[in-house]
């Protein structure tokens, strides 16, 4: 066998591989980090409308955490993003305290999506994430990156978000500061956005988009919440209540819903 025929036997064996089944090292943070990565490299995501237009998994996590509160003990927030670079899938890869992995999907897609693994599709929600809608009594979006982004941030802090948590009662979520993500692009729509987060302790909750996108009057900014949890979660603007979805433990586990929990099964 010539080295060429070697080395390509080495690349296939090795992409037909399963990730472990746990780190190599589960009190090291760094393989840790490196088992979340590949527990997600065996997905490919496309959207299943006509153009059938497949996202790419972003190498890095956008945000790593821990959860006390929540029992978390550690996770990663990644992305999947368009053609565009815009985010159209979250996935939360955590491990609770002295339990198995998890793996939590949420689509920021308008339209249905699939993700499939080696064994099949593994989720396939059948409608969009996200319903954009304009931001109340916005300002119409700068005309350089730099104002609008200073126009995202003021906007992000009208909005609030809480979830009804094990303490039977609603918590006030925190607004990380910066955006997890910025996209966007002249000639595009949307022209301008970023990923904002509500987060319990470090651990996203709740997410905020906020997209300059073009309007029956022209460019305007349009917003949307979308969970990253099965409490029951509700988010304001401005105080007045513009969004909410009730406890979903057992609905989340459908293949078929926008937000979707799945334990990362041995060996996927």
């Amino acid at each position: 066998m010539n080295l060429f025929l070697s080395l390509t036997f080495i690349v296939v064996a090795a992409l037909g591989q399963a990730p472990p089944d746990g780190p190599d090292r589960l009190d090291d943070p760094a393989s840790r980090l490196d088992f979340m990565k590949k527990s997600l490299a065996t997905y490919e995501v496309h959207s299943t409308d006509e153009r059938g237009a497949r996202y790419h998994l972003q190498a890095e996590p956008i945000l790593r955490f821990t959860n006390p509160v929540g029992g978390s003990q550690d996770g990663a927030i990644f992305l999947w993003l368009d053609e565009s670079d815009r985010p159209g899938v979250v996935v939360q890869v955590f491990r609770k305290q002295e339990g198995p992995w998890s793996q939590e999907f949420l689509s920021l897609s308008t339209s249905p999506l699939i993700a499939e693994a080696r064994s099949g599709p593994a989720w396939t929600p059948s409608r969009g994430g996200i319903e954009l809608r304009p931001v109340p009594e916005a300002p119409k979006p700068a005309a350089t990156a730099e104002q609008r982004l200073l126009q995202m941030r003021a906007l992000a802090r009208q909005f609030s978000a809480e979830d009804y948590f094990k303490n039977k009662s609603w918590n006030t979520l925190r607004l990380l500061s910066r955006p997890l993500a910025r996209y966007g692009k002249p000639g595009s729509d949307p022209i301008d956005g970023a990923l904002f987060c509500f987060a319990l302790t470090t651990d996203p909750e709740v997410f905020l988009i906020l997209e300059t996108r073009t309007g029956k009057d022209g460019p305007e900014w349009q917003y949307a919440f979308a969970p990253m949890t099965t409490f029951a979660v509700k988010g304001s603007w401005n105080g007045r209540e513009v969004w909410n979805l009730p406890a979903r433990f057992g609905v989340a586990k459908g293949v078929n819903e926008s937000f979707h929990v799945r334990p990362l099964p041995p060996g996927e």
